[in-house]
């Protein structure tokens, strides 16, 4: 027991040192977090279609071909976030991945790529993903709750600090493509990286902090009986990166992933 509990904090302690790196420049550490809300009431935002796609033409295509979704949500217009954003911003990774994880939506740095975190946020993640999981981006799934960048304001998309959190009418238009992805890869697991994110996916109206440090069954059934999918919330890398505390919350938040992709458990 005494070895296990120092490899663990031997581990731990690689892990706060890789990320220690990543957050040392950061121009946003030290900034207040938003508090977390407490209401139990159900989510605001709209839920997933329990049968069935919302767009029927979404599945004519075998569902590990994703390439007709990904022009599709290239040519969205659903909501005015297609009319304003550079780029949409579909998703990244392997189709066979048995993780996904998802955001709440693109920022600038996603928006002029056309790729998600790929900004500090990303950088971050990549690092958590390969110090606690010893997982590549490549190796695992990561995709947003919507494909294109809200904006506070759509008239200057070259402007920095112009992010805002999706509406539930923007997050309702785009959801149908999430669902498709997620039907397309069949993963166990889902990551919700934030609020946001955990808001939408477990259908609840409580803060990442309230949430996470557990697993949840994923309340929508996507591909029939017997293949459910377990949630693990965690805080969003940007949370990381403005209050560095939230680290080792988020090590083990990994810990529980970890665990589960290696022994179809939750410890």
């Amino acid at each position: 027991m005494r070895r296990e509990l120092a490899s663990a904090a031997k581990d731990m302690a690689v892990y706060i040192k890789a990320l220690d790196e990543n957050l040392a420049e950061s121009p946003w550490r030290g900034a207040p977090l938003k508090s977390a809300a407490s209401a139990s009431a159900p989510s605001p935002y709209p839920a997933a279609v329990p049968a069935g796609p919302a767009d029927t033409s979404m599945t004519k295509q075998p569902p590990a071909d994703m390439d007709t979704l990904a022009e599709k949500v290239g040519k969205c217009r659903k909501c005015g976030l297609g009319h304003a954003r550079l780029n949409a911003v579909f998703g990244v990774g392997s189709y066979k991945s048995k993780v996904v994880f998802v955001g709440e939506g693109p920022g600038f740095q996603e928006d002029h790529k056309g790729e998600p975190f790929v900004g500090r946020s990303g950088q971050l993640l990549d690092k958590i993903l390969e110090t606690v999981l010893g997982l590549k981006r490549s190796e695992v799934y990561i995709a947003n709750i919507v494909k294109c960048h809200p904006m506070k304001n759509p008239e200057t998309p070259e402007a920095h600090g112009n992010d805002r959190p999706p509406t539930p009418e923007e997050i309702s238009a785009c959801r149908p493509y999430l669902d498709e992805q997620l039907r397309a890869i069949k993963p166990l697991c889902i990551v919700t990286l934030g609020s946001v994110a955990t808001k939408v996916l477990l259908g609840i109206d409580k803060g990442i902090s309230l949430v996470r440090g557990r697993s949840y069954d994923y309340p929508v059934e996507l591909f029939g009986p017997g293949h459910p999918i377990k949630v693990i919330p965690t805080y969003h890398p940007a949370a990381l990166l403005r209050n560095p505390n939230l680290k080792r919350d988020t090590w083990e938040d990994m810990k529980l992933l970890k665990s589960f992709l290696e022994n179809g458990k939750i410890d």
